[in-house]
């Protein structure tokens, strides 16, 4: 600190010095003297870059929300549309919960998450809630079934061996001497997970007051003095638990994952180095991937940046414990490990594109829409876009089933999230027919994403009837899309694309009216409703007139935020209050085979739409590359026609991830230790970790190269700025008015 005093009063005593010089010169010389010539110009120069540098920063600032007595929450641009409904004036219903728990495991469930400094509690206090043998075991099989098959941080074999068998080391008999009580936090967890699926009339309350013992045994050994990966795994089942149990607690959820990836910092770097065993080294590999996963997606919902980078890890890949091996004896990955190398090679860099402060040239978002295109997909999790589809089936496994429908949805919500700004400014900035706008390709890839996402979930809902129902990341999706639809309707109801989105539109409401019941926030349903009425109004008037009429929404109160541009992702401040067709002949009318919306792109011989206007800039040109590109990029390519580029870290390590077939990795050594199979007797034994998938261990990820060099630091928080790509949205789906339900 003394050093850095030091310097800085030497650079100010040579700035003094220097302009003293320079009076001295120009009273003697004027302004002909050599080293006074050019000063106001390199000042300009600096100038104009600091300009240059504010127009080039990227627009994604978001919405925030501020209380009356400056509680502030903020979500930025592509974050999904049903979050920004929280940002909207609502109110609020406290829940009363009397989960019937004694004063000092209260004591203890205050004090989550840091913890009592002085606690004189014992473990023994939480004997009385554990459930018998059977009961556990049974929870347990829900849990893995209905909630791990998505996010899975701690095995179903880990558990059984490390938590269920020293509890119950003998019939009739538990014990809490030989388990720390962080593993008893993720045991209540799992009981609380796992009793939500339960059919029990008081599974609600039940669930509620295992997850409330979870925090009180986090809280019993403070994570201020000691963490292990059993911290970790518990914090992550907590934040799963409140995502699947109470749709309204997103910042709860936001918060303790935060607090989860710093508690977690350990296992971002590989632990090959530390003379770990190697059931603990799987362990510690599989939680880092879960969770780097986890919050890299979350972070493009919520449309705030990660807690996570991966260009910090070194951290290989775990194996690969569910693989696909087919009749020909081909291995392909399982779910688990395409999500990990998915996240490394498209959710990566799509958070370097999102949450950069200088926006991308419009190539790299179509560069980074190709990657996730061409992204290679296991056979065996590929599944029918449309009711059938040759080659693809829903399997008749649920879990398998929904694993399949998970990739459809990660990839078309990717695809969704990054284009929908462009979008919004393509319908705005040529609402005649935007296919002829410049970003043309985005209002493809956004019509495209929502058709699929919508067509594909339909799919999986005929072959396995309300198997969704309490899977809020899917209708997450659906409601995004009906945005999408509806916003295109509105805004530019002459587009050919307008007549099918609003017939989609009409068809999908019901249908997420029905399938979402259990888990939607309470507002989406009516914001939905209102769009669809607008829509329907400004097609109607389009079809009557042939001209596309202004918005006239109602606007009782003209200071009230929009709620279709804040759903949008619109640059919004909103300040809350304490509580007390037949298309005109001379359009362009583009026709899209079914084969482009729903297929996977491999129909080359489908016709491309057609630009009736290739004097309109760049957008005829635009939308020809990309749908040319769509006629060759399937969605199920095979491992070697990928090349997935190498990449460096920050610090240089090598996360080159290498050819994508798991023929050409390593083999992991199986560890020794037995483990109590759920479904087997008592006294059998299998391996803890199942024979894995020969893969890729090392992650990869590439950098967004961006053109101009970096502004300052500063830049991006200056109010004079032009709109982001985040206040675009958000800016246009306001002006919608959805706020007066």
């Amino acid at each position: 600190m003394a050093h850095a005093e030091k310097l800085a009063e030497e650079v100010k005593v040579l700035t003094a010095r220097i302009h003293d010089l320079e009076s001295a010169l120009s009273s003697r010389d004027g302004a002909s003297h050599p080293l006074l010539q050019g000063r106001d110009s390199q000042r300009d120069e600096i100038d104009a870059l600091y300009e240059k540098g504010l127009n080039d920063v990227s627009d994604a600032i978001g919405s925030l929300s501020i209380g009356s007595d400056g509680q502030a929450k903020y979500y930025g641009e592509t974050a999904g549309s049903e979050y920004f409904g929280s940002l909207l004036p609502v109110i609020q219903e406290e829940r009363p919960k009397d989960l019937d728990l004694p004063l000092e495991i209260l004591d203890l469930v205050n004090a989550f998450p840091l913890g009592m400094k002085d606690c004189n509690y014992s473990k023994f206090i939480f004997a009385p809630y554990l459930p018998t043998q059977e009961r556990a075991m049974y929870l347990a099989e829900l849990y893995y079934q209905n909630t791990a098959w998505m996010y899975d941080p701690i095995v179903q074999q880990d558990f059984v061996m490390n938590i269920l068998t020293p509890l119950y080391f003998a019939p009739g008999f538990t014990t809490l001497n030989t388990i720390h009580a962080h593993k008893l936090a993720v045991f209540f967890m799992a009981m609380g997970d796992g009793v939500l699926y339960d059919s029990s009339p008081d599974s609600a309350y039940l669930s509620e007051q295992y997850h409330a013992l979870a925090q009180a045994a986090i809280s019993i050994e403070p994570l201020l003095i000691e963490a292990t990966s059993a911290t970790v795994q518990a914090l992550f089942m907590m934040f799963r638990f409140i995502y699947n149990s109470d749709r309204k607690s997103n910042e709860a959820r936001w918060i303790l994952a935060g607090l989860c990836g710093r508690i977690a910092q350990s296992v971002n770097r590989d632990s090959s180095g530390w003379n770990l065993n190697s059931e603990e080294l799987q362990r510690r590999r599989r939680l880092f991937w879960e969770l780097y996963t986890h919050d890299a997606w979350t972070s493009i919902v919520n449309g705030r940046p990660p807690a996570l980078m991966i260009q910090h890890t070194d951290c290989r890949f775990p194996d690969d414990l569910d693989p696909m091996v087919k009749p020909t004896g081909e291995v392909e990955f399982g779910w688990h490990a395409w999500k990990f190398r998915y996240s490394a090679s498209c959710l990566s860099i799509s958070i370097q594109h999102i949450f950069t402060t200088r926006a991308p040239n419009y190539k790299a978002l179509l560069d980074l829409d190709k990657k996730i295109r061409k992204f290679p997909v296991a056979h065996h999790l590929l599944s029918p876009i449309e009711t059938s589809e040759p080659g693809r089936a829903w399997s008749s496994n649920r879990v398998h089933a929904l694993q399949q429908y998970c990739v459809v949805c990660e990839r078309e919500s990717n695809l969704l999230y990054i284009h929908r700004s462009y979008f919004a400014q393509a319908i705005q900035g040529q609402s005649r027919n935007p296919l002829q706008h410049m970003y043309a390709p985005s209002v493809l890839a956004t019509y495209r994403s929502a058709c699929r996402l919508i067509s594909s979930l339909r799919g999986l809902n005929v072959s396995h009837p309300n198997i969704a129902a309490a899977t809020w990341f899917f209708w997450s999706g659906i409601f995004s899309s009906c945005v999408v639809l509806g916003a295109l309707v509105v805004e530019s109801p002459s587009c050919s694309l307008s007549q099918d989105a609003l017939i989609l539109l009409n068809q999908t409401i019901p249908f997420y009216d029905e399938g979402s019941r259990r888990c939607r926030p309470a507002n989406t349903l009516p914001m939905l409703h209102k769009l669809r009425d607008r829509a329907n109004h400004s097609f109607s008037a389009f079809t009557a007139t042939g001209q596309s009429l202004p918005d006239d929404r109602p606007c009782a109160d003209p200071d009230a935020p929009d709620e279709l541009a804040v759903l949008g992702g619109r640059k919004s401040v909103i300040n809350k209050k304490a509580s007390s067709h037949s298309p005109s002949s001379n359009d362009s009318h583009q026709n899209l085979s079914a084969s482009y919306l729903y297929g996977d792109g491999s129909d080359s011989g489908s016709s491309p739409p057609a630009s009736h206007d290739s004097g309109s800039g760049s957008g005829g040109d635009a939308l020809m590359d990309y749908y040319d590109d769509l006629g060759t990029s399937g969605l199920s390519p095979t491992y070697q026609a990928v090349t997935i580029p190498d990449g460096q870290t920050h610090n240089g390590y090598d996360l080159s991830l290498g050819d994508m077939s798991p023929q050409s990795a390593q083999q992991y050594v199986q560890p020794q230790t037995p483990s109590y199979s759920m479904q087997q007797p008592r006294g059998q034994v299998q391996q803890m970790y199942t024979t894995p998938n020969v893969q890729s261990v090392h992650p990869s990820f590439q950098a967004i190269s961006v053109d101009q060099a970096l502004a300052p630091m500063g830049y991006a928080f200056s109010a004079t700025q032009d709109q982001t790509q985040d206040d675009i949205w958000r800016n246009f789906v306001r002006e919608f008015g959805l706020e007066h339900i």
